[in-house]
């Protein structure tokens, strides 16, 4: 990690993400029920559920912004312990507005996970912008950091740990999984449609 990504990491309140090609392989999978109603399967990778929640619980918050309105995602959310899920959001960067305004926590001290276009205006945003493998180049050129790793093969997984190790915390969360002191955080989720 480089100088900069540490001294970013330290000061990290809030670590949002995309969701698919980050969390997922961006493959989108739908069904329809014998009631006529068409629904979302999304598959995510258990490893990156599990990095979401160390950083919670070493104090970094976690959330969602999509453009997507799965109720999915917030049932992923919830079982994460994540405290905010902003979905049918076409301009991403309108929460950090939002949390801003009524949060009080500042774009400097926010870190997101891009990999498409629709993330930029986000990504030129925040204090830590971050990138998967399989990203565009235009979200790779921003971001501080890019995992090796694509979105839905445990690459928010790679982030959390570089962030934890940064922050020196990552020997904390090992120890603790070690000796079985780890619990899962539960957090109020705040959901906001449609920004």
């Amino acid at each position: 990690m480089n100088d900069l990504f540490i001294q970013k990491a330290k000061k990290l309140k809030l670590l949002l993400t995309d969701v698919d090609g980050v969390m997922t392989n961006s493959q989108l999978s739908f069904f329809t029920g014998e009631d006529g109603i068409t629904r979302e399967i999304k598959h995510f990778e258990s490893l990156d559920g599990m990095g979401l929640m160390y950083l919670t619980y070493c104090g970094v918050e976690t959330g969602i912004v999509s453009r997507g309105s799965s109720d999915t995602l917030a049932w992923w959310a919830k079982l994460l312990g994540m405290k905010y899920l902003f979905y049918n959001t076409a301009v991403k960067h309108k929460a950090l507005d939002y949390l801003q305004k009524h949060f009080n926590i500042s774009p400097e001290e926010t870190a997101f996970i891009g990999d498409d276009l629709i993330d930029l205006g986000m990504m030129s945003r925040v204090g830590l912008p971050l990138a998967v493998a399989n990203s565009v180049p235009e979200a790779k050129k921003l971001a501080l950091y890019t995992s090796p790793r694509h979105g839905g093969d445990a690459a928010v997984r790679d982030i959390a740990e570089q962030i934890l190790r940064a922050r020196g915390q990552w020997d904390k969360v090992v120890q603790d999984n070690t000796d079985g002191t780890f619990t899962r955080v539960e957090n109020q989720i705040h959901i906001v449609k449609g920004l």
